[in-house]
C-alpha cells in the first residue's frame, strides 16, 4: 500500500531540515554540539508521531513545512545575512517557540480546516 503523499511530503521536509541542521553543526559551528542538533530538531520530533498518527498525514506536514520555513529565515538571518550580534540567538529562541507555539498552532489548524471539511462534505452528500 502506498503512503499518502502528505506524508511523504512530511518525511522529505524532515530530511532537508535535519540536512540543514547537520549542514549548521559541521560545516558553520566552530565546536559541534550533538546538543544543538537535537535543540534544533525538537520541532521536528513533536510534528512526526502527528505524521504517523494521523490518517492524512496534513496536519503534521503543515507543521514541518512551518517548521522548516522558519528554519530557512533563521539561517539566513544567522549565518547568510546577519544584522547584528545577537542575531545567533535565533538558534535558540526559533526552536523553542517552533515548538511551543508555531509548530502545534499549525496542525491544529490543518486539523481543524480538515475536519470542517469533511463535515460539509458529508452534509451536502
Amino acid at each position: 500500500m502506498k503512503p499518502p503523499t502528505s506524508k511523504v511530503y512530511a518525511f522529505a521536509i524532515v530530511a532537508m531540515g535535519t540536512a540543514l541542521h547537520a549542514f549548521e553543526q559541521l560545516a558553520k559551528s566552530s565546536d559541534p554540539s550533538v546538543g544543538w542538533f537535537l535543540w534544533a530538531m525538537m520541532p521536528y520530533a513533536i510534528c512526526v508521531p502527528i505524521v504517523l498518527l494521523g490518517k492524512s498525514g496534513v496536519p503534521g506536514a503543515v507543521g514541518v513545512s512551518i517548521t522548516f520555513a522558519l528554519d530557512l529565515i533563521t539561517h539566513n538571518d544567522v549565518f547568510l545575512n546577519p544584522k547584528g550580534s545577537t542575531a545567533a540567538l535565533g538558534l535558540i529562541f526559533v526552536p523553542l517557540w517552533s515548538s511551543l507555539v508555531f509548530a502545534p498552532v499549525a496542525m491544529l489548524v490543518a486539523w481543524l480546516v480538515i475536519r470542517r471539511r469533511a463535515q460539509v462534505e458529508n452534509h451536502a452528500a
